[in-house]
């Protein structure tokens, strides 16, 4: 259905976007008359294109829905509120600030967007996790933590780690060439799973479940496919099979810039107080009195 736009919101248009693209304007002009689906999006890049510094390395143009907003884009929150200003103006929308909370990603922002143009609810985007915030949840620890950063989904995990080449066992594995080691790959999936576990399953389960109350219990149909190096970003995967109190099965990828490195075909995580092993008791053994003196 077309609604062609007066002279006066054209104007009004071309004033909100002053500092944009010709392009840019007409693909406003066009969503708004005729809410062309691909507009929308080249309204968004040329909004935000408008706003990023020149000095970013990372292109609008090279960028990837899991591009993140401010990291990535280098997008402050001040910048950030201003893109979401035009945009609401120039769209005729309105974002909450509890809906700007969740937009982190390119990805996340499109789909928002889509989502709210049609009149729907956007889906909740997924909790993001810092290295300092997945420490707090997991019982390991550096120098044996494997995560930099995560986010969780309803059913999934993703989490990232760089391999800087100062792992304290990469000096042995091996002798004048550094691999990360298979065994480790897959301590990493398995910290994923369980950061979901530990985050996730409580409110499923009704339950609590201790930092200290997880353990791996089976690992079935693991795979590696190519070496890993330092220097290489790893992308960890998880998606939840299936969750029956005690237990949570994943199957679980981990990647370099979308090339497969290993997998897992089934991880199986147990939780809960009846799994950890009890200490046995400690008795004080009987003291025999030494022998009455003789007089």
């Amino acid at each position: 259905m077309n609604n062609t736009l007066s002279e006066k919101e054209i104007a009004d248009l071309k004033e909100t976007l002053k500092r944009c693209s010709p392009e840019t304007v007409e693909a406003a002009i066009r969503f708004r008359e005729r809410h062309d689906p691909e507009a929308l999006r080249a309204v968004v890049y040329g909004v935000i294109r408008r706003y990023q510094p020149a000095n970013v390395g990372l292109r609008l143009e090279n960028a990837g829905d899991d591009t993140s907003l401010i990291q990535d884009l280098g997008l402050d929150s001040l910048t950030l509120l201003e893109i979401v200003l035009t945009i609401e103006e120039t769209l005729k929308i309105q974002i909450n600030n509890e809906e700007l909370k969740e937009i982190r990603t390119l990805g996340t922002l499109n789909q928002f967007l889509k989502n709210k143009i049609a009149g729907a609810t956007a889906a909740p985007a997924a909790k993001q996790y810092s290295r300092e915030h997945i420490a707090l949840v997991l019982p390991q620890q550096p120098p044996f933590l494997f995560l930099d950063t995560a986010e969780l989904g309803d059913e999934t995990v993703k989490a990232g780690y760089q391999v800087k080449g100062d792992e304290f066992f990469l000096a042995g594995h091996f002798k004048d060439e550094p691999i990360f080691p298979a065994s480790v790959l897959f301590e990493a999936l398995g910290q994923a799973a369980c950061l979901w576990v530990l985050e996730k399953a409580p409110k499923l389960l009704s339950k609590e479940i201790k930092t200290n109350h997880i353990f791996f219990a089976t690992l079935d149909g693991a795979h590696v496919y190519r070496k890993v190096r330092p220097g290489q970003q790893l992308t960890f995967e998880g998606r939840l099979v299936k969750l029956r109190d005690p237990v949570a099965i994943f199957s679980c990828t981990a990647s370099v810039n979308g090339d497969r490195v290993a997998a897992i075909d089934r991880l199986v995580l147990a939780f809960g107080e009846q799994l950890v092993p009890e200490e046995p008791a400690v008795t004080t053994p009987a003291v025999t009195p030494p022998p009455a003196a003789t007089p």
